[in-house]
């Protein structure tokens, strides 16, 4: 009897505190259970410029009736009535957002209010420090080819899709170009007007990004679109007894790079191995008329390197006359803007000067020739610059 009694007490402590506990989830326990509509499914985030574009799969579930979509804690929000979609996707656009992480949720609703677990995804739009982290082209030159200017830039950097130029043309209108794409690095500028300065800007689109973000400002190149001027008038005078025949010096200017329009240095035995050997060249322009040089194209011969004797120039730009007979000019004559062995694997010496250098006057100065015998000869010069009064 005592083991009856024991075992009764027992079994009503247990239903006593089963109903206590009873009593602490019933408030959390909703009759006939919770009700939730279908989850979002297939979110997918694209970045922008300062925004971000979402994408998600309409409900299969037919008693729902709204979707909300949830950003910044929830604290903004866009609502989406199921109805007015149905090519089977939601889209959505946030902008005007700033340049930080956004974490976006996504939640069906049905028509009594039930709503569905959240679809949650994390992107990042791109804005004005990202474009600001990026690099722009440079240009390394802008020359006169014809009626058109060829722009020569740096390659394209990090994300860079495209760049474009604006200049002025020969009728004083201001154009903006085609796109100079990844990958290319020259552009031709039609109908450019010579001295002027190009500007330029890029644009940029990261990977698996939607907007392409132009740089808001043009930059404009250090130097002007440079020329070759006009010589007809420059006189160019060799160091005496330095010219052989009928290949005078002032042939390097008659535009024709040909064995019979050349200067050639003197043949005979007592006065050819004589070094140094100077043309002086004078551009006759007044004072304040002097050309800024931005590069020298020395031109050969074309039959083949045996046959290009200049082995190391000098070259002298001020605003002083050269004598062509001083006998030490390398010390007489200042500072070169140029001083290099040329390398005559090519008819076609490109010598640019780094800087600038600008005068009236010039000398060539050649120390030194391939040839055993002392022969030079020189079959064209081409000088490129700019007037500063034409630079905008």
């Amino acid at each position: 009897m005592k083991r009856v009694y024991f075992i009764l007490l027992v079994l009503a402590a247990a239903l006593v505190s089963c109903g206590k506990q009873d009593t602490v989830y019933k408030p959390f326990v909703k009759e006939g259970g919770y009700i939730y509509p279908a989850k979002p499914l297939e979110l997918t985030a694209t970045s922008g410029y300062q925004r971000i574009f979402l994408e998600w799969m309409a409900p299969m579930d037919p008693s729902i009736r709204t979707t909300k979509l949830f950003w910044d804690n929830y604290t903004d929000s866009l609502v989406f009535s199921i109805s007015d979609y149905v090519d089977g996707y939601l889209t959505a656009e946030v902008a005007n957002l700033d340049d930080r992480s956004y974490t976006f949720d996504v939640v069906n609703y049905d028509a009594a209010g039930h709503k569905s677990l959240a679809t949650e995804i994390t992107t990042t739009p791109f804005g004005e420090s990202w474009l600001l982290s990026h690099a722009e082209r440079s240009i390394l030159s802008a020359v006169m080819d014809g009626d058109d200017a060829v722009v020569t830039m740096t390659k394209s950097t990090d994300e860079m899709v495209a760049t474009r130029f604006r200049y002025k043309t020969v009728d004083g209108n201001t154009v903006v170009s085609d796109y100079l794409l990844p990958g290319e690095v020259e552009i031709r500028l039609p109908n450019a007007m010579k001295g002027k300065r190009v500007e330029f800007k890029s644009a940029f689109l990261p990977a698996n990004g939607k907007d392409t973000v132009w740089f808001v400002s043009w930059a404009k190149s250090m130097s002007p679109i440079f020329y070759k001027p006009d010589t007809e008038n420059w006189t160019v005078t060799a160091t005496k007894g330095q010219v052989y025949s009928t290949n005078t010096p002032d042939k390097i200017f008659d535009g024709i790079i040909a064995s019979a329009n050349r200067w050639h240095s003197s043949r005979t035995a007592s006065s050819a191995k004589i070094f140094p050997k100077v043309l002086s060249i004078d551009t006759g322009v007044p004072e304040g008329g002097e050309y800024t040089f931005t590069n020298f194209v020395l031109s050969q011969s074309t039959s083949g390197q045996t046959y290009r004797y200049i082995r190391e120039v000098l070259i002298y730009i001020g605003d002083t006359p050269y004598d062509p007979d001083d006998t030490d000019p390398v010390t007489n004559y200042g500072t070169p803007v140029f001083k290099e062995t040329v390398v005559r694997t090519e008819a076609d010496l490109n010598i640019p000067f780094r800087p600038v250098a600008k005068g009236r006057y010039i000398a060539l100065v050649f120390t030194n020739s391939y040839n055993g015998s002392g022969y030079l000869d020189l079959w064209e010069l081409a000088p490129y610059g700019y007037l500063d009064s034409e630079v905008d």
